[in-house]
């Protein structure tokens, strides 16, 4: 009996230990889970509450984001970056990393951010970003009138073809969240021109509704985000507008005109060079485009289109364009914006700001010009400095010279009969370009190791007027052999720089 009981004793003191045991893990998982959830809803009420604050106060939204950019990790090796320079030259700006580039800035910090992207949605949101502009109160810029603003719970009711006959015409009708499924109605006639799923002309009638319909329920469907993981379109409440059509009611000639803005300053301009031919399908935004600087000069500068031949004729709306710009950039201190107007008529015209031009993956030429908005960005560079003139002249410079000479040539003195020579605005600019010539095995290995030792050669002659690389191709590759300058004072102003390098007498770089 007395063992039995002691057994008893002993199992049940066994079982309020493990109990207690059991109490003390459940207290600590219940602890845990409590902090978590008090850290997740102070999240959501921050958030909230700073989406809500920056809405009414432009200055506030880019103090915060300063803050939230500056504590992001960099998404990229931790080799260290060497910022640009300006060397004794005034009148010039030295590129030195392909990392001191907006785009590559954007792709890194910008896409994914969601913090960024919350922030941003409202000027993206093609409903607000209009209501933005209208309370900054900008001389001279209109807003186009809207007409009608529908959602995916009232769509399928109000948007009959009664109610698309029954609008003014000429109309445009478009989502607010994303880029495409762009329609026009003009002489009782619906086509959809911008990246649709059916884009024939069509009377309007039931076709005509039914296909139009459709694409909008599925615009309204899209999350555009997931596309190029661009979180600004994430935060916007997907709506259709419909506004009044400015280009085929004759108020503006030409589609719009993108305006770079850097740190609130205009840097240059993309503008419309060519008009759709007579009778075709064409579209505004798939004619070619050309750069020129706020003086309206045109610019070394290719982008994503073909450029024309010919400068167009400057709009008459020139300077009023480059005051709003002005005006506006003044809200957007410490990024990198691009604001399109339309400014071919009389009047100017609100269209859109654009944070992520083509997603961020397409790139200048030359490099150069990426470089500028970033050096602006980040206060490289004062905005007091970046003139036109200095744009024209610093992206038009041909001082870094890459001469390429016979295969295995390495002699000190350059035969002027065996060179061929190639000019470049920056360093970076020419060492792209022997990195880019391997093609092999290994081939991320291999580039950067090409363009590291190219810039280690400009870096040595950085401080003089003409700077001369002698380039020979060598198992598959461009190598840089050695380079040397020329001072400004002794280089033929009546010669380019390709002569001036290749008539020089070789002296390395002290």
């Amino acid at each position: 009996m007395t063992k039995i009981g002691n057994l008893r004793g002993s199992r049940s003191e066994g079982r309020q230990h493990s109990a207690s045991k059991s109490y003390i893990r459940c207290g600590i998982l219940a602890l845990v889970v409590g902090c978590f959830a008090i850290f997740f809803l102070f999240t959501i009420a921050w958030t909230a509450n700073l989406t809500a604050r920056v809405r009414t106060n432009p200055s506030r939204r880019n103090r915060q984001i300063d803050d939230e950019l500056s504590n992001l990790p960099p998404a990229r090796s931790s080799r260290s970056i060497a910022s640009s320079t300006n060397t004794q030259y005034n009148d010039e700006y030295i590129m030195w990393c392909k990392e001191e580039a907006f785009m590559d800035y954007c792709t890194h910090h910008y896409k994914g951010n969601a913090t960024w992207g919350k922030l941003h949605s409202p000027y993206v949101d093609k409903i607000s970003a209009k209501d933005i502009v209208a309370n900054m109160h900008v001389p001279n810029l209109n807003v186009i009138p809207t007409l009608a603003i529908l959602d995916k719970d009232n769509i399928t009711e109000k948007y009959t073809l009664e109610f698309m006959k029954s609008l003014k015409q000429p109309y445009i009708i478009k989502a607010t969240h994303l880029s495409g499924g762009v329609a026009r109605v003009q002489n009782n006639q619906y086509h959809c021109f911008k990246y649709c799923g059916n884009d024939k002309i069509h009377l309007l009638d039931d076709t005509a509704h039914s296909l139009s319909l459709k694409q909008l329920v599925d615009d309204l469907q899209a999350d555009y985000s997931k596309n190029g993981n661009e979180l600004q379109y994430k935060y916007i409440t997907p709506h259709v507008i419909i506004e009044e059509d400015i280009i085929s009611g004759q108020k503006t000639n030409t589609d719009v005109t993108f305006w770079w803005l850097s740190n609130g300053h205009p840097v240059f301009v993309s503008e419309q060079c060519e008009l759709p031919a007579a009778g075709s399908k064409q579209q505004g935004f798939q004619m070619r485009r050309l750069f020129v600087g706020t003086d309206h000069r045109r610019l070394p500068i290719v982008f994503n289109r073909g450029e024309c031949e010919r400068l167009p004729q400057k709009p008459a709306s020139w300077e009023t364009q480059f005051k709003i710009a002005q005006a506006i950039g003044k809200h957007f201190p410490g990024e990198v914006v691009r604001l399109d107007l339309y400014g071919g008529g009389n009047e100017v015209y609100f269209s859109e700001f654009t944070f992520t031009t083509a997603g961020c993956w397409r790139t200048f030429t030359p490099a150069l010009t990426d470089g500028l908005l970033y050096g602006l960005m980040k206060g490289q560079l004062s905005t007091e400095v970046v003139t036109p003139d200095y744009v024209e002249r610093v992206l038009s410079d041909t001082s870094w010279v890459a001469l390429m000479i016979d295969d295995g040539e390495e002699s000190e003195q350059l035969s002027t009969n065996s060179w061929r020579g190639t000019m470049y605005p920056s360093p970076v600019d020419l060492c792209m370009q022997i990195e880019n010539s391997y093609d092999g095995e290994n081939k991320r290995v291999v580039r950067a190791e090409l363009f590291d030792t190219c810039i280690q050669f400009a870096r040595a002659v950085q401080n003089f007027g003409v700077r001369c690389f002698i380039v020979s191709e060598m198992n598959g590759a461009q190598h840089v052999v050695r380079s040397f300058g020329v001072n400004k004072e002794g280089a033929d102003h009546g010669k380019d720089s390709i002569r001036v390098c290749a008539e020089s007498d070789g002296a390395q770089a002290g």
